[in-house]
C-alpha cells in the first residue's frame, strides 16, 4: 500500500501506521514496563519510519519557506508596479545616495590606510605609533617641562643669592684696600715719567713702567718684576665685562700682567685692565666668577711666556725650578691667602729656606717668607688646563 506526504513524496508502506498508531504488541507493558525485545528487522523499520518523519517535517518548513517568498515576491511586484513618479524618484535619489557614500567612505579608508606600497605601510605604521606614544607621553611630558620651569627658578633665585654675596665681598675686599694702612696713597708722588729707581731698586730698561699706587719691584727667579695690586685705586673700579669690579674679581688679570709686563717682549706696557679685556674677548671670564683656570697658561703664551703644567706638586719641586730660573702661579683654596680660590706668583727661593711670593690682594704678603710646604698644601684640588701649579720661564 503507498501514501502521499505533504511534500507530494510518495513512500512504500512498511506494515505499521504512520499516524504512530502502533499495533498491538502481546505480552507488553505500557509506561515502561517489561516487553520482549525487538527483532532486528522490527528495529530496521522503527527506525526508517523516524527518518521518515523527520525528513517529511523538514520537506514541509522547506514549501513553508518557499510558498513566503513567493507571496513577498508577488507583494513587491504589485507595488512596483503601482509605484506613483514621485516615489520612484526617491527611491532612485535614495540608491544614488547610498552608492556615492559607499565610494567616499571607500576612498576614505584607502586614504588612511594607503596601502599601495609596503613603503605606505611602514609610513603609516610608524605614524600611527608616534601618534600613540605622544599621547601617551603627554602627561610625562608636561611634568617634566614643570619641573625644568621650577629648577630655572630656582636656579635663577641660587644666581642672585651668589651675585649679592659675591657684590658684598667685593666691597668689603675693596674697603679694606681704600683703609688699609698697607698701602699708602702714592698716586701723586711720581711725575708722568717715573723715575730711574723705584723703592730703592734701579728700573731695569726692559721693564715697562705703569702707573700704580704702590710702586714696588720685587725680585723673582726671572729678574725684576713691577708688582701690581688689584685693589689700585687705578683699576679697582674698573668692570670686567661690564659686571665685575677689577678688585673683588682681578686676581688673575693682576697675576698676569704682573708677569707680562715685566717679561714679554711687548714693546708697550701691559695693565691689569688690558688683560682683563684680552680675557672677556677670548672667553676666559665667567661672569660673577672670577677667571677661568685655562687664564694662566692660554694668555701667557699670548704675551710670549712659556707656561706649562707642575704634575709633582711637592716643595722639593717648587724649590728646584725656582733654582732654574723659573716663577710659578699658584691657584690657592682656601687656607692662608684665601677663603675661595686666588692666583698668586710664588717668585724665588728666601734666605730661611721658605719662598717668597706676589700676592696681588695684599701687598704684606709679599714682603715676607712663606713655607713652602704650606703653599703646596694649601693649593686648591681643581685639577684643569694644568694648574693648580704652572711653571713660568721666557
Amino acid at each position: 500500500m503507498d501514501y502521499h506526504t505533504s511534500a507530494s513524496r510518495k513512500k512504500a508502506w512498511d506494515g505499521i501506521n504512520y499516524d504512530r498508531r502502533d499495533a498491538y504488541v502481546p505480552d507488553s507493558y505500557t509506561a515502561g514496563g517489561y516487553a520482549t525485545s525487538k527483532t532486528f528487522k522490527e528495529q530496521l523499520s522503527s527506525w526508517r519510519r523516524t527518518r521518515m518523519e523527520i525528513s517529511d517535517s523538514i520537506s514541509d518548513d522547506l514549501a513553508d519557506i518557499r510558498s513566503y517568498f513567493a507571496e513577498q515576491k508577488a507583494e513587491n511586484r504589485y507595488m512596483r508596479e503601482h509605484l506613483t513618479k514621485e516615489e520612484v524618484l526617491i527611491g532612485f535619489l535614495i540608491r544614488v545616495g547610498i552608492f556615492i557614500a559607499a565610494i567616499i567612505l571607500s576612498i576614505s579608508i584607502a586614504y588612511l590606510i594607503r596601502p599601495f606600497t609596503p613603503q605606505d605601510v611602514y609610513d603609516t605604521g610608524q605614524n600611527a605609533a608616534t601618534t600613540a606614544y605622544t599621547t601617551l607621553h603627554m602627561p610625562v611630558d608636561a611634568y617634566t617641562e614643570y619641573r625644568a620651569r621650577k629648577a630655572a627658578v630656582e636656579a635663577a633665585k641660587i644666581a642672585l643669592i651668589v651675585q649679592r654675596h659675591s657684590d658684598t665681598k667685593a666691597n668689603t675686599l675693596l674697603d679694606w684696600h681704600d683703609t688699609t694702612s698697607e698701602a699708602p696713597d702714592l698716586s701723586k708722588l711720581y711725575s708722568e715719567k717715573p723715575v730711574d729707581i723705584i723703592s730703592g731698586v734701579p728700573l731695569p730698561d726692559i721693564l715697562h713702567y705703569v702707573y700704580n699706587d704702590y710702586n714696588q719691584i720685587i725680585s723673582t727667579a726671572m729678574g725684576s718684576m713691577l708688582y701690581f695690586s688689584q685693589g689700585d685705586s687705578h683699576w679697582k673700579e674698573y668692570r670686567i665685562a661690564g659686571a665685575d669690579r677689577m678688585g673683588g674679581y682681578g686676581c688673575g688679570p693682576v697675576t698676569v700682567a704682573m708677569l707680562a709686563n715685566s717679561f714679554s717682549n711687548s714693546d708697550t706696557p701691559v695693565t691689569p685692565i688690558d688683560v682683563a679685556d684680552w680675557a672677556v674677548e677670548n672667553k676666559e671670564y665667567a661672569v660673577h666668577g672670577g677667571s677661568y683656570h685655562s687664564l694662566i697658561p692660554n694668555a701667557l703664551k699670548h704675551y710670549g711666556l712659556i707656561c706649562t703644567s707642575v704634575e709633582e706638586r711637592t716643595p722639593e719641586k717648587v724649590h728646584e725650578l725656582l733654582s732654574t730660573g723659573h716663577v710659578l702661579v699658584a691657584l690657592m683654596g682656601k687656607g692662608s691667602l684665601t677663603d675661595v680660590g686666588h692666583f698668586v706668583i710664588i717668585t724665588e727661593n728666601a734666605p730661611d729656606g721658605g719662598v717668597m711670593i706676589a700676592d696681588p690682594a695684599k701687598l704684606s704678603n709679599s714682603e715676607k717668607s712663606w713655607p713652602a710646604e704650606l703653599l703646596v698644601k694649601e693649593l686648591k684640588a681643581a685639577y684643569d688646563a694644568g694648574g693648580p701649579l704652572w711653571a713660568v720661564s721666557y
